[in-house]
């Protein structure tokens, strides 16, 4: 019950887009920053990837980009 209050709003059309999208910006956000502690408790580790830095943020920010992108596909395409 609490939960359907909570997130009610995300099962119509323009819910959905306005998930999918945040999703999209802050899986973005997440990958062309610097690696960094995420969390607090995934590890801050780094290594080099066609010339990029890359660490935890940068995959959980690439899968977070990813499921956006696939949600705007799915919601509006």
């Amino acid at each position: 019950m609490v939960l359907q209050q909570l997130c009610g709003w995300t099962e119509n059309k323009n819910g959905r887009v306005i998930c999918a999208t945040v999703a999209t910006i802050g899986g973005l956000h997440l990958f062309l920053t610097p690696p960094q502690d995420v969390l607090g408790f995934l590890p801050k580790f780094s290594f080099e990837f066609m010339g990029r830095e890359m660490g935890a943020q940068q995959l959980v920010g690439g899968v977070l980009t990813v499921c956006g992108v696939c949600a705007l596909g799915a919601c509006c395409l």
